[in-house]
């Protein structure tokens, strides 16, 4: 807190496996200065590929000179009609990686077919990224058939819902997870459609009553939008779920956890959720528990930090498998030991 500029760095992987560099993950950084005018600027940015450069503003040899703030120069990779690299100059209040996607696509040289692969990959990966922030009102909206994609806030559930009914193996995940969740006798999914031509889900009991979306609970509804969101047929490379425990009756948390540690279990998408629940945590998996992160902040310090349980010292991981980790987290145990080492920490 309190620092002018912030930076982010994140590491990605080509669906395709680019052949151009081994190894074949590329890292991207761009760091930003928010502004005192609600005007953010870029102030530096760059994408590697292994340890070979694609473009920086400030690479390690040769970095361009900075002249404006309203502008910021990069060096692009070296190769094709650019022997010795070429510099250029883009606008500063958006990221470099969007402006130059359009740049190099004008350009026919192979090194620049290089440069627009991996800057398409980047784009690609990012734009998999999902943050979803459920919305009822979205949820319960009728949809056109045939829009697969989840809106952030829910929005198309019905739609995606039912492209999922469709496929005869997804069909039966679908009906099997709701049958878990649900205390009435769900066996059918039905998609009646209003004069518009969209639809609505309902839920379709044994005796053939049905429940739609308008009348499901608002923990069902949430369930439903997260089997929409990790059995679509377009899903994201990840899903930000905030607050995933809300809506949902305790005693059914668990085949929430379930159906994401098995998805995730495919190794083709990443679940991020934070919590509040000590039931929550409790119910991961050994080895996913180990990767839950707290976040925390000491006592008389304006930042937030970060720290795996893995990455706790040994008698505290030892404390955590003796003991109940919800009654733990619910007692305020981990703020102690994090305010415990941050004092070790600082003791001369």
């Amino acid at each position: 807190m309190g620092a002018a500029t912030f930076a982010l760095t994140a590491d990605f992987q080509s669906a395709n496996g680019l052949p151009l560099l081994q190894p074949a993950t590329g890292t991207y950084t761009i760091e930003v200065e928010p502004g005192r005018n609600g005007k953010p600027r870029v102030v530096r940015e760059s994408l590697y590929v292994g340890d070979a450069m694609l473009f920086d503003s400030h690479p390690p040899r040769n970095a361009p000179q900075q002249s404006d703030s309203q502008h910021i120069i990069v060096r692009i990779a070296p190769g094709g009609l650019y022997r010795k690299g070429q510099v250029e100059t883009f606008i500063a209040s958006q990221p470099v990686l969007s402006q130059l996607s359009e740049r190099v696509a004008q350009r026919k040289d192979e090194r620049a077919s290089d440069v627009r692969q991996w800057v398409k990959a980047a784009l690609t990966s990012f734009a998999s990224m999902r943050f979803l922030d459920f919305s009822l009102e979205a949820m319960r909206l009728p949809s056109l058939p045939g829009q697969i994609t989840l809106g952030d806030r829910g929005e198309n559930l019905s739609s995606v819902l039912q492209a999922i009914y469709e496929d005869e193996g997804r069909r039966q995940a679908l009906i099997g997870w709701l049958q878990a969740l649900t205390p009435m006798d769900v066996v059918d999914l039905a998609f009646p459609a209003d004069q518009t031509g969209r639809v609505l889900v309902s839920l379709v009991e044994e005796n053939q009553r049905k429940t739609s979306a308008y009348s499901a609970s608002d923990g069902t509804l949430r369930f439903l939008t997260v089997l929409a969101a990790l059995l679509g047929p377009e899903p994201a490379q990840l899903y930000f779920f905030e607050e995933l425990e809300n809506g949902l009756h305790p005693a059914r948390l668990h085949l929430l956890v379930d159906l994401i540690e098995q998805r995730v279990a495919r190794r083709d998408l990443q679940v991020l959720a934070t919590t509040h629940s000590p039931q929550l945590l409790r119910l991961l998996r050994p080895e996913n528990r180990q990767a839950a992160a707290l976040v925390f902040r000491l006592t008389g310090h304006a930042d937030a930090r970060i720290c795996r349980i893995g990455d706790l010292p040994a008698d505290a991981r030892q404390v955590i498998e003796q003991k109940d980790i919800g009654q733990l987290l619910a007692g305020g145990w981990f703020e102690n030991v994090m305010s415990y080492l941050a004092s070790e920490a600082t003791t001369p």
